[in-house]
């Protein structure tokens, strides 16, 4: 079992509301694991968007939560959010009064006004409370300076710790899918079936079907998440006694393929 130093994640988690997780580079293993990472936070009621600049392809059609991806970043968007039920609202325009941009918004006849505390204005540059960044900044391009902002965790599987990391996580030679395996229940988050599911197609592309750099805790990742995705399945005996169930072993070809 892996036993990683994430007290100042737990830290981090404790008062997020929000979340950004940055993969700068797209492999199955990168995208699996950043998406396993989304779903167990938004479990959690933390609104997350994981950020990738490349889009994927079919390759990844059989991964769980692939509409939490945005492939643009443009720290000049001015984004303007209403607490106020959508059912409420008529429809949304725009007009121009004297060179100024007016938004209106038309509520439904009878619906309540929209309070001034309703209203929120962000900008895209503002942070999350917390961020993730899976690998190295620089393979970004123009949003790498994102990280020069907000409370920065990096996930990486080599020995390259960044200054702007506020906590940083690094396993060498470990896919990212082994790293997440373990990470997050350390981290207080619950492995649920669609981040289980996740975690084991990067682990299998990653290790061809666990034929190459595997360890022993390559195995032991692949049994949790095992166990994770059938956990919804396992139903207990209803008043007829069960004789024993035989130990389930892992086996790497019953794994979902990518």
């Amino acid at each position: 079992m892996k036993n990683y130093q994430v007290q100042d994640i737990k830290n981090l988690l404790s008062t997020a509301k929000t979340a950004l997780i940055a993969v700068p580079q797209l492999t199955i293993d990168s995208v699996a694991a950043a998406l396993a990472l989304a779903l167990a936070l938004q479990k959690s009621n933390i609104e997350t968007k994981v950020y990738c600049p490349t889009k994927p392809d079919a390759n990844y059609s059989k991964l769980s939560g692939l509409e939490l991806l945005i492939h643009t970043y443009n720290q000049n968007d001015l984004i303007i959010t209403l607490d106020y039920p959508l059912t409420q609202i008529e429809k949304v325009n725009y007009n121009q009064d004297n060179g100024k941009l007016n938004l209106v918004v038309q509520t439904k006849e009878g619906a309540p006004k929209v309070a001034e505390n309703q209203i929120a204005i962000t900008s895209q540059s503002a942070t999350s409370d917390i961020n993730f960044i899976l690998g190295d900044e620089t393979q970004l391009g123009a949003a790498a300076n994102m990280v020069n902002n907000g409370a920065w965790v990096q996930i990486s599987p080599n020995d390259n710790i960044k200054a702007w990391a506020k906590t940083n996580v690094v396993d060498q030679d470990a896919p990212f899918c082994e790293i997440f395996s373990f990470l997050l229940p350390m981290i207080g988050l619950n492995l649920n079936v669609d981040s289980a599911k996740n975690l084991l197609i990067g682990l299998r592309v990653a290790t061809q079907s666990f034929s190459v750099n595997v360890s022993p805790e390559t195995f032991e990742a692949g049994a949790v998440c095992l166990k994770a995705t059938q956990s919804t399945e396992i139903t207990p005996p209803v008043q007829v006694a069960q004789p024993t169930q035989p130990v389930q072993t892992f086996n790497p070809n019953t794994v979902p393929t990518a």
